[in-house]
């Protein structure tokens, strides 16, 4: 009797510390319907209570450009450990109309990969068009050049 009482006891104290060691994460954005005038808040929430975990892989954004990004975090100190919030945000042009899908993000918690899920958001056309982004350019290095009158010292250009 004292045997059993032991063991729900025990299952009792272990339970909530097994409920509370958990990672999630979570992708959002404020609308799934834009035009191409207008940009997208996307982000990333990842809530832990375990330490030491990889940062997120984000998806590529294929169909928008990255305007800008920032990160924030919250640690909070609880009975049986701590939680650590991350959120990772993105400020993202459309570079293109249609429907567009947002991969899903993820992270690696002690071996075993976490995903978010996929978002699917549809661009129609604004009064602007949207800009592609530009391919970019491969730079020439610059040769030594020689300057008349002085045959024995090149002079470089940047």
């Amino acid at each position: 009797m004292k045997s059993r009482i032991l063991l729900v006891a025990l299952f009792i104290l272990i339970l909530p510390l097994a409920a509370i060691a958990e990672t999630t994460i979570k992708a959002e954005v404020e609308k799934s319907k834009i035009t191409t005038d207008e940009a997208l808040t996307y982000k990333v929430i990842v809530a832990s209570t375990e330490s030491g975990f990889a940062a997120p892989v984000f998806p590529k954004f294929t169909g928008f450009a990255v305007i800008s990004q920032a990160q924030s975090s919250t640690v909070s100190f609880m009975r049986g450990g701590v939680k650590t919030i991350l959120v990772y945000a993105f400020i993202l042009a459309p570079t293109t109309t249609g429907k567009l899908k947002i991969d899903p993000a993820s992270v690696n918690v002690k071996g075993q990969a976490i995903s978010s899920e996929s978002i699917n958001i549809e661009v129609i056309q604004g009064k602007r068009k949207p800009q592609p982004l530009p391919t970019p350019q491969k730079k020439k290095p610059s040769l030594p050049q020689q300057v008349p009158g002085s045959p024995q010292e090149p002079q470089y250009t940047l």
